[in-house]
């Protein structure tokens, strides 16, 4: 992964935009706070979509920090993919495959890749920018990937970061 200015990335083959960046702490001590709300993450993911002028269905992909399985349910609600303590139902209902309307780490997530700690935020980013540049790997390319959503935390949910990219074109 190459980061650089707009201009350097315009001459470039494969180049990938971040539309929109946030970042949201919340308290760590969870006394101060509901765990199984994950406020910091959806105030997050609000920011970014507002800020890139998007819906939450315009992204062709989210890689998400499934840290437990536990936690993804959790952010597909904190995302608004379903209501408060539906998560469940983008899992049943098949919203969340790579044929559904948001596909969710279509790349394995960060349990395929041993949870690389301090490091899952990078390989998320690199696997979404490959996907918005057609070169995933066989199998994991979906078609047409046009935007993509990174959604990173730390801490029990302490740190949120809410990434949106996209191809220059």
């Amino acid at each position: 992964m190459i980061l650089t200015d707009v201009g350097t990335a315009l001459g470039m083959k494969q180049a990938i935009a971040f539309r929109a960046a946030e970042h949201v702490n919340d308290f760590l001590p969870m006394s101060r706070r509901d765990i199984i709300k994950f406020e910091g993450p959806q105030l997050a993911w609000q920011r970014a979509l507002k800020s890139a002028h998007l819906d939450l269905l315009d992204l062709s992909f989210v890689e998400s920090h499934d840290c437990f399985t536990s936690a993804e349910l959790i952010e597909y609600e904190a995302m608004g993919l379903t209501a408060p303590g539906e998560g469940e139902r983008a899992i049943h209902e098949g919203w969340v495959e790579r044929d559904g309307k948001l596909p969710v780490n279509v790349s394995g997530g960060l349990k395929a890749k041993g949870h690389p700690v301090g490091a899952t935020g990078v390989s998320m980013h690199v696997m979404s920018a490959m996907q918005l540049s057609g070169t995933a790997p066989e199998g994991l390319q979906l078609p047409k990937a046009k935007l993509g959503g990174v959604f990173n935390m730390g801490g029990a949910a302490v740190a949120n970061y809410v990434s949106i990219l996209e191809p220059i074109r």
